[in-house]
């Protein structure tokens, strides 16, 4: 019987997080920056651009397009992560029935020879 390699390992949850997480502290962080944006309103105001009340909307449609942006970021993250866990999981399915199979045919081979 010949030797097969060990299976690669499963891509479970833990990755997924590790994969998400890594996601948020780059892109997830550069993306929904409040202190930039507070900061130009803050000088829209100073300037005398934006009235108090016209910057306390402006940040908070900000604050909110933001938020949206990000859930919908995390949302295709996932998405991504998902698709790519099924992708690997189908082909080490697939690996195993080849293996299994090819045991089979090592077992009845060595039996005719017998």
């Amino acid at each position: 019987m010949t030797e097969h390699p060990p299976a690669a390992p499963a891509i479970d949850e833990h990755l997924g997080r590790r994969l998400r997480e890594a996601w948020h502290k780059t892109v997830g962080t550069w993306a929904t920056d409040d202190r930039g944006t507070a900061g130009l309103v803050q000088r829209l105001v100073a300037f005398g651009t934006l009235s108090s009340e016209e910057a306390r909307r402006v940040l908070s449609d900000a604050r909110k397009r933001a938020d949206d942006n990000k859930a919908e970021l995390d949302r295709r993250v996932d998405d991504s992560l998902h698709r790519a866990a099924s992708f690997f999981t189908r082909e080490q399915k697939e690996m195993k029935k080849l293996e299994d199979r090819l045991a089979s045919l090592e077992e009845r081979l060595k039996a005719l020879d017998a």
